[in-house]
């Protein structure tokens, strides 16, 4: 058999024979571990991608005769835990994949081997609970429990008990859910007349995805908008799961084929009724284009979705080439360092990003090429954390020597995971390469309100006004808000300190008031990327009841227990305790909150970790409470009790401010 390096044919990719019962036998797998792990040992090309091949060579190096034959072969289940199937290896280095005759497929491998364990044994709670992307993001963004989760995954305390119990790291920045989510708000426009190019179908389909649906649906909101502007019919996939991925990556195969057979018939129509299919994520679009049709090899409705399946760049680029994109660009970006993640590398279809955001007048780009070590769930673990930083280092240094205005990636977890890494070198705003696509059409055109009080000086917010109201014009585009957010969040941390109360251990008031709200707003508008007018109006109805009016104080009520199966006992005793927080000005009967006048947050069960206070004053109490009398509150519930003497003068002060004499 030949012994060259390389080939002058194209890689290609072989069919994975997952239904072949050969396929789980360890005996098999083992034979063919054994092979490839030999040849990898012998040319080392690829120690430096990931930490899976260090594995493998120290394995070896440190075996009794350092060759294959000398390792400890049942700890080779390490360099399978150790790859998260970025494909790098087939796609950059190495020389033996098929056509040559060695047939090295390290990724298929690897896949073969997670889906042997995962038969054996199953997987743990931790790995089942990251890869149900659609179940989660169904229960963690239902209105009452989102805010709870995003606190929770923000608060130290907490991720210790994450990591500790679940073994998701402490350290790790998680993305936030979101209750506006991006089925529910899009507004797809199909009024358009169809222009097909030479290249590209004139109509497009976008199926959401988990993240853009739960996590960050304003990038689904942006891809609308590009597309509105081109002049583009648009309609949403009519029915949509999760694509598989996080299965795929887990070895649970049999679940990939049942998401596989919900998806695949929605998406064939599509196909069939001449539809391009758009996903802005790169690994479901790659689990369309190349997984499925490798696992479902001889199932024709998965070759048709797979041809007509896009990334939204490359579709971008294909209309450019038709000349059926408008580069009618407004706005520069000025530097933006550009990450080009594995999973869109391996589709094999060119730095289509790249060649449209080099249409922008008088942008700066920095391209960055090589894996940044996250992947959709590995870097999340509290055992690959540390490894998962580290194959991202190089990728942070060369982000951050760019000294960008913007950092980007197609992979809104690996731009999460890239802003984490190069945050104490520099603090670029993150953004999507749509959201830049878009901002630099200047789509989002709308005057800019002020929130500030001195014009003079830009980042300085007001935090001892009078009881003020928050309005349509008091609100910034995202372009605007993004300059001062930092600065601004700051101001306001700064002045929740004052308004932050703790009763008891495990139970804490947030007095609300104009500035805390319009923070609130201004940061839902933000993470979402919301700058359609009724969408803004409809934030701003929602959290406006939050204010008090000069006669009232309203408070979030945050109950918090860090181990989730005490927090589960706890909150199910204490039913009805939103009804027994009371405060008391001077020597004036106590005032009961009048708690969650928009929905019901507790059940016969359980009670909700949130809940939203109103405390009606008469004039008495308010003049009282201002000139100066004790304030005290506290809660009178069987199951907890507390009470407290508010006497520190600034929360005193701030308290004051909400109230008209």
């Amino acid at each position: 058999m030949s012994t060259r390096e390389g080939s002058l044919e194209a890689p290609q990719r072989h069919p994975i024979d997952w239904k072949n019962p050969d396929f789980y036998r360890i005996d098999s797998l083992n034979q063919e571990l054994e092979r490839v792990f030999d040849i990898c040992h012998g040319c080392r090309r690829c120690v430096n991608l990931c930490t899976a091949f260090p594995r493998l060579f120290d394995l070896i190096d440190e075996g009794t005769t350092g060759e294959l034959d000398g390792a400890d072969k049942q700890r080779f289940w390490e360099v399978v835990d150790h790859c998260y199937l970025c494909d790098m290896c087939f796609m950059t280095k190495c020389p033996y994949v098929p056509p040559h005759p060695w047939n090295i497929d390290f990724p298929h491998l690897m896949l073969r081997a997670k889906a042997v364990k995962y038969r054996n044994k199953g997987a743990s709670f931790r790995d089942k609970l990251l890869s149900s992307t659609d179940t989660v993001g169904k229960l963690a963004t239902i209105p009452v429990v989102v805010q709870t989760v995003n606190t929770l995954n923000k608060t130290p305390a907490v991720r210790k008990v994450m990591d500790r119990t679940l073994g998701i790291h402490a350290e790790r920045k998680l993305p936030e859910y979101t209750a506006a989510t991006f089925r529910r708000h899009a507004k797809p426009n199909g009024t358009f007349t169809v222009r097909d190019g030479t290249r590209t179908p004139g109509k497009v389909a976008i199926y959401a995805t988990c993240y853009i649906q739960y996590n960050e649906p304003g990038i689904g909101h942006d891809l609308l908008k590009i597309l509105e502007h081109n002049e583009i019919p648009v309609k949403l996939v009519d029915k949509e799961a999760c694509c598989g991925m996080p299965k795929l990556e887990l070895g649970d195969l049999e679940t990939v084929e049942q998401l596989k057979n919900h998806n695949i018939p929605h998406l064939l129509k599509l196909a069939q009724d001449g539809y391009a299919i758009l996903s802005a994520v790169p690994s479901c679009t790659l689990m369309y284009k190349q997984e499925l049709p490798l696992l479902f090899p001889n199932d024709e409705a998965v070759q048709a979705v797979a041809a007509a399946m896009f990334d939204p760049f490359e579709y971008l680029a294909l209309r450019h080439q038709d000349r059926l994109l408008k580069i009618d660009f407004k706005k520069p970006l000025g530097k933006v360092a550009y990450h080009i993640p594995c999973h869109q590398r391996v589709q094999n279809f060119g730095k289509k990003t790249r060649d449209i955001l080099q249409l922008i007048p008088d942008t700066q780009l920095t391209v960055v090429e090589r894996c940044s070590g996250h992947d959709g769930t590995w870097g999340v673990k509290s055992e690959y954390y540390a490894d998962s930083m580290k194959i991202g280092r190089p990728v942070f240094r060369q982000m951050a020597d760019a000294q960008p205005d913007f950092i980007s990636s197609d992979c809104a977890i690996a731009a999460r995971h890239i802003e984490q890494g190069i945050s104490d070198r520099h603090h670029a705003q993150k953004l999507h390469p749509l959201t830049l696509l878009r901002m630099a059409y200047d789509m989002d055109n709308t005057p800019t309100p002020t929130i500030i009080t001195d014009s003079s000086a830009p980042s300085q917010v007001d935090t001892n006004q009078s009881p003020a109201v928050v309005t349509r014009d008091s609100l910034l585009t995202l372009e605007a808000y993004a300059k001062i957010r930092k600065e601004f969040r700051a101001q306001v941390m700064a002045h929740k300190k004052s308004r932050n109360i703790a009763l008891g251990e495990n139970i804490t008031l947030i007095f609300e008031d104009a500035l805390t709200i319009r923070y609130q707003i201004q940061e839902m508008l933000h993470v979402e990327k919301i700058f359609q007018e009724d969408e803004i109006v409809h934030e701003l109805e929602a959290y406006l009841p939050l204010v008090p009016d000069g006669h009232n104080w309203k408070a979030t009520m945050m109950i918090e227990y860090p181990d989730p199966a005490i927090r589960a006992a706890r909150l199910a005793l204490l039913i009805g305790i939103e009804d027994k927080v009371w405060i008391r000005i001077g020597s004036h009967d106590p005032v009961f909150a009048i708690a969650d006048e928009d929905l019901d947050r507790e059940n016969a069960e359980k009670t909700s970790s949130v809940h939203f206070l109103r405390f009606e004053l008469t004039p008495a109490m308010i003049q009282s409470f201002i000139s100066g009398v004790v304030l005290s509150m506290g809660i009178d519930h069987d199951a907890y009790r507390a009470s407290l003497e508010i006497i520190d003068a600034d929360t005193c002060a701030s308290l004051r401010n909400d109230l008209v004499p």
